[in-house]
């Protein structure tokens, strides 16, 4: 079926509708929804639904109590989708009536183990010379043996000992954490 166009007396007669209607329409979702912004919103989307089928319904003569209708209904639908689903405030009051856990978050059991053993791994580091703090700090970042050597102004092979040496430091230290973790 073919949409009729509406001629410029017909949509006239519509915006002269809208402007007569709308303040009261507002007032109405608003005291329904208790909430200016939605009720706006809602009577703004009635009103683009209605003007939609204009062609089908003689708006300016028996549009109200279609325009009224339509925002009862838009007002029931958007508290019931705007009801919560859990409360975290007790009702008599807005004390916190409990908390939610975050499922994306570590246990807390974990996040212990993971703040001791940065502790102990940073005492470790702290222990060691500075020569072997050094050498095993440029390697974590990447560094080759040769850029790591002409850093701290040793050979190739000196700074690949001083690496294993400060490897060996850490285990012995942090042994008795990872045996711990182990079992």
């Amino acid at each position: 079926m073919a949409e009729r166009r509406l001629t410029r007396r017909e949509t006239s007669g519509l915006d002269a509708w809208v402007l007569a209607t709308a303040a009261e329409a507002v007032a109405y979702a608003a005291s329904l929804l208790h909430d200016r912004a939605a009720a706006e919103d809602v009577v703004q989307d009635c009103y683009c639904r209605l003007l939609q089928k204009a062609d089908c319904y003689d708006l300016p003569r028996a549009g109200r109590k279609l325009l009224f209708r339509s925002v009862t209904n838009a007002c029931i639908n958007a508290n019931s989708r705007a009801r919560p689903l859990l409360r975290l405030t007790a009702p008599d009051d807005d004390r916190p009536c409990g908390s939610l856990p975050d499922p994306a978050a570590p246990p807390p059991e974990s996040l212990a183990m993971h703040h001791e053993l940065e502790q102990a791994v940073a005492e470790g580091l702290a222990k060691l010379p500075v020569n072997y703090r050094a050498a095993l700090e440029l390697k974590s970042l990447g560094h080759s043996l040769q850029e790591i050597a002409d850093a701290l102004g040793v050979s190739a092979s000196n700074a690949g000992v001083l690496i294993h040496r400060a490897r060996q430091a850490m285990a012995r230290h942090l042994a008795p954490f990872v045996e711990d973790q182990a079992g």
